[in-house]
Formats: C-alpha cells, sequence, structure tokens
C-alpha cells in the first residue's frame, strides 16, 4: 500500500506543481476562465489531478481511510515542499525544514502503526454486510 500511494502523492505533487505554473503564467487573469482554458500547463495540471484521484479512490476501496489518508497528506506535504524549493524557487527555511522532518517522522509511525493493526485484527470490508 506505501509504495501506491508514494506513486500518487508523487502524481498529485506533479499535478499542483504544474497548475501553480500555470496559474502563474495567466498571470492576474485568474477570475477568466477563457484565459485558464488556453494555458496547456492548466490543462496537464488537471489530467495529471484526475489521474491521481483514480489511483486514489482504488487505494481508498482497498485500504483503511484512517491508515492511508495521514500517509498521503503527509507525503503529498513533502513532496511540494521540495518541488516548490526545486522548481519554483521558493525559500526554504530551518523552521521549515525541522518541522517537515516532524512530519516525515509522523508518516513513518503512522505506517509502522497501520501494519501493527492490520496484521493483528482481521479488517471488514464493507460493515454494512452481516455474515
Amino acid at each position: 500500500m506505501i509504495f501506491m500511494i508514494i506513486g500518487i502523492t508523487l502524481l498529485a505533487s506533479t499535478a499542483d506543481v504544474v497548475l501553480k505554473i500555470g496559474a502563474s503564467r495567466a498571470g492576474g487573469a485568474l477570475t477568466d476562465p477563457l484565459v485558464l482554458i488556453q494555458i496547456p500547463w492548466v490543462w496537464l495540471g488537471a489530467a495529471l489531478g484526475l489521474a491521481a484521484m483514480a489511483l486514489w479512490i482504488y487505494v481508498l476501496s482497498k485500504h483503511h481511510i484512517s491508515h492511508a489518508y495521514p500517509i498521503f497528506v503527509g507525503m503529498t506535504f513533502l513532496n511540494i515542499s521540495l518541488a516548490a524549493t526545486i522548481y519554483l524557487d521558493e525559500r526554504y527555511s530551518v523552521r521549515r525544514l525541522s518541522g517537515t522532518v516532524m512530519v516525515l517522522a509522523g508518516i513513518i509511525v503512522v505506517h509502522i502503526c497501520s501494519q501493527d493493526l492490520a496484521s493483528a485484527s482481521p479488517r471488514r470490508q464493507d460493515r454494512g454486510k452481516q455474515d
């Protein structure tokens, strides 16, 4: 599961960075939808975002959201922070770096706890069904 979530977060983060590039290219014309649909970066970002959403729906159909979502959010946060620094020239302070390390530690703890819980008790996919 973790590798699929990492892949989805990379896809979703790429979509966000591409949408940011598209929004920057649109300049102050963001209130005019006709300008947005003429920017290829916006279309690419939207397509990547839809692909990430489709894969995320698959993950949610197979795993507990309480385990998958914290990993997804934390990894997306890490990916966006790194991509913004590398590709968008955004500054990264020591405070942000220490916060990012804490988020990474939290992801690791959630992942380890998820594995412990999954191996300790059987999981029911659909609580509404009776045996």
